[in-house]
C-alpha cells in the first residue's frame, strides 16, 4: 500500500472517534441529552473528519478494492481489542476467528492485484 502511515493515522481517528462515541454514550445514562455538550463527542466529531481527509488522500494513491478493505479489517481489529481492554467487552474464540477469517480475506485481495 502507497503511503501506509497517513492510512495508518486514518484508520486510528476513525477508531478513536468510535471509542469516544462510547464514552460520550456513559454520559447519557444521567441526562438523555447531556451527549450534545460532551467533550467526547466533540472530539469524535473532529477526528471523525480528520480520518475522512485522510482516507481521502489514501484513496488517491491506492487502489479501492485493496485500500477499504485493509483499512476496514484493521479498524475491525483496534475496535475489538480496544473495547475488550477499555470496556471489559467479551473477546472470545468466534470473535477471534471472525478477525482471522476478515485478515485472510484481506490477503487474499491484496493478491490479486
Amino acid at each position: 500500500m502507497n503511503e501506509p502511515l497517513i492510512a495508518f493515522f486514518a484508520v486510528l481517528c476513525n477508531v478513536t472517534a468510535q471509542l469516544s462515541m462510547k464514552y460520550s454514550s456513559h454520559e447519557t445514562l444521567a441526562n438523555k441529552w447531556s451527549y450534545l455538550t460532551s467533550p467526547w463527542l466533540l472530539l469524535a466529531v473532529v477526528l471523525y473528519g480528520l480520518s475522512f481527509l485522510l482516507t481521502i488522500r489514501v484513496f488517491a494513491v491506492n487502489p479501492l478494492s485493496v485500500a477499504s478493505p485493509t483499512m476496514a479489517g484493521a479498524t475491525f481489529f483496534l475496535i475489538a481489542t480496544s473495547s475488550t481492554l477499555l470496556f471489559g467487552e467479551s473477546f472470545g474464540l468466534q470473535k477471534a476467528a471472525g478477525i482471522v477469517l476478515i485478515f485472510a480475506g484481506i490477503f487474499f485481495l491484496t493478491r490479486s492485484q
